[in-house]
Parts: C-alpha cells; sequence; structure tokens
C-alpha cells in the first residue's frame, strides 16, 4: 500500500533540518536551501522546522541568534508561497548552557519544544537525564531527542524509551533511517510501541540527508505501522508547529 502524496496529503512536516544558508554545517547558499526546499514539496512536505546547530559549549546564545536570523532574513524573501516555516535550534546541551536564566528562545518558535543533541553515547541514566530533568523542571522545557538511531544505548532500550516518554520527551526519527533494512524493521517496532513520535529529514544538502527519502519512510510506515500511527506522528508535529507560531 503506498500513499497518495496530492491533494489533502501536500501539508506534511519536517521537524528537524538543517536548510538556513550558511550557518552550520548545512546548506552552504540559499540557492541550495531552495533546491532543498524544491525536494521538500515533492514529497508532500510543505512545513518545515529549521533547525542549525546551536553548540552551547562554544558559542553564546546572542551570537548564534544573530546569525540565524541573519541566514533567515536571506532566505525568508525567496521562500515559495506555499512553503511554511519555523525557527528553531539543534541544541547540544551541555552544562554551560545552564549559566543562562532563560533559553526558550531556543526553541520551535514561540513553543516550548526544544531539540536537543546529546553525546551519541549517552545512556540517559547518568548526567544526561539529569540535564533533561532540569530543563523541564528548571526550565519548562519539553525536550524533542534527535535522530533517537544516533544513539546506541538509547536506541536498544526500551524500557529507557518509555520513561523518557511517560516524561513528556518527544523522540524524533530520520526519514533516511527507513532505508537500512535492519534500522527499518527496529523503527516500526518504536512507532508501534508509541516511542517514536515525530518524523524528520535532518536535511543537510543534496547528498546528506536529503530530503526525498521521506516519502519512502511515511509508505514504510503506512504499510509496517498503520495509516493511523503515521497520521498520529503528523498529528504531534503539527502541534508543535501550530504552537511555534
Amino acid at each position: 500500500m503506498h500513499f497518495n502524496f496530492s491533494g489533502d496529503y501536500m501539508n506534511f512536516y519536517d521537524m528537524h533540518s538543517h536548510i538556513l544558508p550558511a550557518v552550520d554545517d548545512g546548506s552552504k547558499s540559499v540557492d541550495m536551501s531552495l533546491r532543498l526546499i524544491n525536494l521538500h514539496l515533492k514529497q508532500g512536505v510543505n512545513n518545515i522546522c529549521l533547525t542549525p546547530h546551536y553548540y552551547s559549549n562554544e558559542e553564546s546564545i546572542e551570537d548564534f541568534l544573530e546569525r540565524r536570523n541573519k541566514s533567515y532574513e536571506l532566505l525568508k524573501p525567496n521562500l515559495p508561497e506555499n512553503v511554511n516555516v519555523c525557527l528553531g535550534s539543534e541544541v547540544f546541551v551541555t552544562n554551560y548552557m545552564f549559566n543562562n536564566n532563560d533559553f526558550s528562545m531556543l526553541c520551535y518558535g514561540n513553543s516550548k519544544y526544544m531539540l536537543t543533541e546529546f553525546a551519541y553515547q549517552a545512556s540517559f541514566s547518568g548526567k544526561s537525564m539529569d540535564m533533561l530533568v532540569k530543563l523541564k523542571e528548571n526550565y519548562g522545557i519539553i525536550p524533542v531527542i534527535p535522530h533517537i538511531e544516533r544513539y546506541e544505548k538509547l536506541f536498544i532500550n526500551e524500557h529507557k524509551l518509555e520513561e523518557l516518554t511517560q516524561m513528556g520527551v518527544i523522540i524524533q526519527t530520520n526519514a533516511y533511517s527507513f532505508n537500512s533494512f535492519l534500522k527499518k524493521r527496529y523503527l516500526c517496532k518504536l512507532i508501534n510501541n508509541g516511542l517514536i513520535h515525530i518524523l524528520g529529514t535532518d536535511a543537510h544538502s543534496m547528498s546528506k540527508g536529503n530530503p526525498t527519502a521521506y516519502k519512502e519512510a511515511c509508505n514504510i510506515i503506512i504499510e509496517k505501522c498503520g495509516r493511523e500511527k503515521l497520521n498520529k506522528m503528523q498529528a504531534i508535529s503539527e502541534d508543535i508547529f501550530n504552537k511555534s507560531n
């Protein structure tokens, strides 16, 4: 069974991308950004979260936001009319972050959801878990853990994923990860168990995280998990996106 990417279905969400021009290791120019956006549209994705990397141990929030906003101002006049975007960031969480009284400006737009990246070896049973709890309890942030498949210890620990989900943490996976036979099967298992909540491209360039994997990922989710599971993932994405505006 394949999804019909036309008509009512041209309204999908990419919750993780690096297509702002010349702000991180993603798109290098406005032209490249527009080419990537055009690929999104061909996949049925017209709601895109712009989430450049922010390394909290290397740069102040103010300097990062200045760079991000300048990049967005370059892209904004060129955006197609049928594309909706929200500004966010992929935050590498370190102790340095907690020297700030507020970092809600790093969230998806005006929402309380923030894409929060940790060291890939993190098991979320010690320091990383303490920081997640601090984000939620002290700052009112709802963490969104990106590309769950990269955290080897967490990815295979369903009990820990259940704990995080019960805390209200949102788990994101990358569309291109469904190209891997072994990862695809396990990702679908986690989706069926309610332990992966949203989908992103993690698009950086025409070769890295290319958005063309999005449609096939959706078709695999429908085939292995059912259309309702995909609809629920899109509904969660829509809720976060709407809260960002």
